[in-house]
């Protein structure tokens, strides 16, 4: 027979389930009106096109149809729209900058050096002497 002491009760052995927080209908997805979209804790996706808030921050669809998530001015957005929407439709148009191309480096050339003039100045101020 085992004999173990009497050990001192534990105060571990329980935990909380989790919240259930995050995305509920991903991009592109069919969802009818009411439908949640986004369970979130603060507003980390704000309420965009026939998109509403619930009290607890919780996003869901006013009508039934497409969710699509747009970035505006650094800040995401769920809309729902009622046909689906190509992702290049949804996007602000924006100028691309040119793209420069890039050329081989171009090889330094060496130009010729500039010829002294100190000897042929004096020969010359001598001959413009010897003439006047």
């Amino acid at each position: 027979m085992a004999h173990t002491k009497a050990g001192g009760s534990t105060r571990n052995g329980r935990d909380s389930r989790g919240q259930r927080l995050g995305i509920k209908l991903g991009d592109g997805q069919f969802c009818t009106a009411g439908s949640i979209i986004f369970r979130q804790r603060g507003t980390k996706i704000f309420p965009g096109t026939n998109c509403g808030r619930g009290n607890d921050d919780t996003l869901f669809a006013l009508i039934t149809g497409y969710v699509k998530f747009e970035t505006r001015r650094n800040r995401t957005y769920a809309s729902v729209y009622p046909e689906r929407v190509s992702s290049a439709l949804s996007q602000p148009v924006v100028k691309k900058a040119a793209v420069k191309k890039e050329t081989a480096p171009k090889v330094a050339v060496k130009k010729p050096a500039a010829k002294k003039a100190t000897t042929t100045t004096k020969k010359v101020s001598a001959a413009k002497k010897a003439t006047k």
